[in-house]
């Protein structure tokens, strides 16, 4: 079973997945999300001062919903409550519990 979960912790029905139904897309890794490319320039910053362009091939915005299968939510859930305190979205609670987390390009 795969759990879907929005970015505002509400259950929501997941969008069409690149692959899904070819052996991709949802319920092949634990945990999980739908992802869309950075189209917008990057800067990195430091002191206040323009160091560097990012480069924007790797970046990626995790949109969501986020897909768990049942052993991945309870194994993220396990590993995240004595860090309960550094959680304040979903990729904080994934950081939190040291996994490592799919993503799913938007179509």
């Amino acid at each position: 079973m795969v759990h879907a979960v929005h970015p505002h912790f509400a259950a929501v029905s997941p969008p069409p997945l690149a692959g899904e139904g070819q052996g991709g897309g949802a319920g092949r890794d634990p945990i999980s999300v739908v992802t869309a490319p950075i189209t917008d320039t990057c800067k990195e910053v430091v002191d206040g001062l323009v160091r560097a362009t990012v480069p924007r091939e790797t970046l990626v915005e995790a949109r969501g919903p986020w897909l768990f299968t049942s052993e991945g939510l309870a194994d993220v859930l396990t590993r995240a409550v004595a860090r309960e305190g550094e959680i304040t979205d979903m990729l904080s609670l994934c950081e939190a519990a040291g996994v490592r987390v799919r993503t799913l390009p938007m179509q």
